[in-house]
């Protein structure tokens, strides 16, 4: 736990689907209420990735302190949602005591889970260690490392789809490392708050949220993105893990190697950024105590805190 008890403490959390409006909305309230901010946006913590990313501008971090903007490098594979919860906590007990507030805003519904509660401990496993046999684990096909979940944790695996990735590839790392199953590390988890979050969900009806999206994605390509992801992959070659993974990336990477032409390009970035949108309102809608409001509600929002 930090230093500073922040239990008591009750922190605006903004989130809802992208494109939606949660930026705008957090910055009204920070610069009424004096809030710093705090992104739970994982794709807005790396460096370069700003267009696609949709990153606030630098005229609009001046309108109030931002925090976990632009902290690690696009090939850092480490960085995960674990150590996003406990260094926002960090944050938090230093702001507070400071005589500050924060508030968080973003759409990465797992950051913020990681946040307000917390996963269970991260085992101790050593970062490197971890690293050299998550590329031993890509470099096998995800069919085999599904039936190795099924054999070494059926539970687990029934509740898995056989393809998600992420899910078969951590379930794996904690077996390998530890011994046990990862099922029963959940189950042994209690989970607690560790402040009182203020749920804010941002949202639309769904065509004015896909119109939004369309628009935005337009947007992104008039003002650059094919070129920041050229950049990107000048650097760091178009296998970067983080270009691949990343709506709006991963897109134009393909542009860029001449299999699909601009207009189908952006045509995928918008129907993969509505599909997203959609498990991301699921994420949200099954939070008790979210409270939702339309992108030009900010008088009711800000009824919250008067």
């Amino acid at each position: 736990m930090p230093s500073f008890d922040i239990s008591g403490l009750k922190i605006p959390v903004i989130c809802g689907p992208t494109a939606a409006g949660k930026s705008a909305a957090a910055l009204e309230l920070a610069q009424e209420f004096g809030y710093e901010i705090i992104s739970a946006d994982s794709r807005q913590m790396v460096k370069h990735m700003n267009i696609g990313t949709a990153k606030p501008t630098p005229d609009e971090q001046e309108l109030a302190p931002h925090h976990f903007i632009d902290i690690i490098e696009p090939d850092d594979e480490i960085y995960n949602s674990y150590m996003y919860g406990n260094e926002v906590r960090d944050l938090l007990s230093k702001l507070y005591s400071e005589g500050k507030k924060a508030l968080i805003c973003g759409g990465s519904g797992l950051y913020i889970h990681s946040a307000v509660q917390g996963f269970f401990e991260d085992l101790g496993i050593d970062d490197s260690e971890k690293f050299e046999y998550r590329k031993i684990l890509e470099r096998t096909p995800l069919s085999e490392c599904y039936d190795k979940l099924k054999a070494v944790d059926p539970g687990y695996a029934e509740t898995t789809p056989p393809t998600q990735k992420q899910r078969i590839h951590r379930a794996l790392e904690v077996f390998h490392f530890t011994g046990r199953k990862i099922s029963e590390l959940h189950s042994e988890h209690r989970p607690e708050q560790f402040f009182q979050p203020v749920y804010i969900g941002i949202n639309s009806e769904r065509e004015q949220l896909f119109e939004r999206i369309n628009s935005r994605v337009i947007k992104m390509v008039e003002t650059g993105l094919i070129g920041e992801v050229e950049a990107l992959v000048s650097k760091y070659g178009a296998d970067l893990k983080r270009l691949k993974k990343t709506i709006g990336y991963k897109e134009v990477v393909e542009h860029l190697k001449g299999d699909i032409t601009k207009d189908r390009m952006i045509e995928l970035i918008q129907t993969n950024t509505r599909h997203f949108a959609k498990r991301q309102i699921t994420w949200f809608k099954r939070i008790p105590g979210m409270q939702w409001f339309e992108p030009g509600q900010l008088a009711e929002i800000k009824n919250l805190f008067a």
